[in-house]
């Protein structure tokens, strides 16, 4: 083989190896991809876990449509001599917020309940519409506290009630809070007959309204245009 002969083949092997070497796909570093640390708020939240699980809930789910509304207020004092009464003088640690004793409520809001004109027991009123759902905002929580003082009360109430009326917890709160600051209420206790007397003579919007109540607590109802209406069966 001549000289001329060696350097064309010669040639020809570089041309193919710099083909194949610019021809050959990219090989990227393979990406590795870890599941991100999930951070609930129970873990994060300085008010704990306040999750509510609708299997612990002996009355469960039920799917009725909603007739009208009731915002159930609670005394708060009575309330935690009751706790207190019931667990040999503590105070257990989801009621620690309001009953501690560190801070100083009178009436709070216990919930805005949509309600069924058709029931006769409390499980046949709406219940758990959108199911289980996850922990609201802390931010949020602490946002409603001073009026609903408890972030599982809060988180238990969006859940069982507020869901089945309102798209988001926040609407929901906002909604009883309004609702709440709208009205005059006694910051002393006084017997059911006394309260009712005193509740509508300070507020002209119930003065012809049938309230309703149970221990320690205030029931005033509305209908779909939140205007007062009757408690039906008190």
């Amino acid at each position: 083989m001549n000289n001329k002969k060696i350097l064309f083949f010669t040639i020809l092997a570089i041309l193919g190896a710099a083909t194949l070497l610019f021809t050959q796909p990219d090989k990227k570093p393979k990406t590795i991809h870890r599941p991100e640390t999930q951070h609930t708020i129970s873990q994060t939240s300085s008010l704990g876990n306040y999750d509510i699980q609708m299997k612990n809930d002996r009355l469960k789910q039920n799917l009725v449509e909603t007739d009208y509304y009731l915002l159930a207020l609670s005394w708060s004092p009575g309330f935690c001599q009751r706790q207190k009464r019931n667990n040999n003088g503590k105070v257990l640690p989801h009621f620690k917020y309001q009953c501690d004793g560190t801070k100083s409520f009178g009436w709070v809001i216990h919930g805005l309940w949509p309600q069924s004109a058709k029931a006769h027991a409390i499980d046949e009123h709406p219940r758990y519409c959108q199911g289980d759902l996850p922990m609201v905002a802390e931010n949020t929580i602490k946002h409603y506290l001073p009026e609903s003082p408890a972030a599982t009360l809060l988180q238990g109430e969006w859940e069982k009630h507020g869901a089945c009326a309102f798209h988001d917890a926040r609407a929901y709160f906002e909604k009883q809070k309004t609702l709440f600051n709208a009205l005059n209420l006694p910051n002393f206790a006084t017997p059911k007959s006394d309260l009712f007397k005193w509740v509508k003579a300070q507020n002209p919007q119930l003065r012809e309204i049938y309230l309703g109540g149970g221990k320690d607590e205030l029931y005033i109802c509305y209908n779909k245009q939140w205007q007062p209406m009757d408690c039906p069966n008190g």
